[in-house]
């Protein structure tokens, strides 16, 4: 039996969900394992779901989507919202990046 694959727009769309869950989580000050506590789901759940892969359930996306206050569907946030979301959680992701190599022996 072959595995299904979503088409590369929904799997593009999935992406843009996730990095915009992050973005948002990481706004509101929240790690992984607390936005699952609070949406009844696990830390590897938000973890699939912020990296855009499939296999998690829509009452999960609905649940995060309204902790968080964003629509489940990006297209309804504005261009300057998304654009404010994406470039926060892209700025987080270079400041976590990098590390100082402690070599002093």
């Amino acid at each position: 039996m072959i595995a299904f694959v979503p088409p590369a727009a929904v799997l593009k769309r999935m992406q843009l969900l996730g990095q915009l869950i992050q973005a948002a989580r990481e706004e509101c000050g929240m790690t992984q394992a607390e936005l699952a506590e609070r949406a009844g789901s696990s830390r590897p759940t938000i973890h699939r779901l912020e990296s855009g892969r499939g296999s998690v359930a829509w009452a999960t996306v609905m649940t995060v989507c309204w902790i968080l206050g964003l629509p489940s569907d990006p297209d309804a946030l504005s261009d300057e919202r998304r654009g404010e979301l994406l470039a926060r959680g892209e700025m987080i992701h270079r400041v976590r990046s990098r590390r100082e190599i402690d070599d002093d022996f």
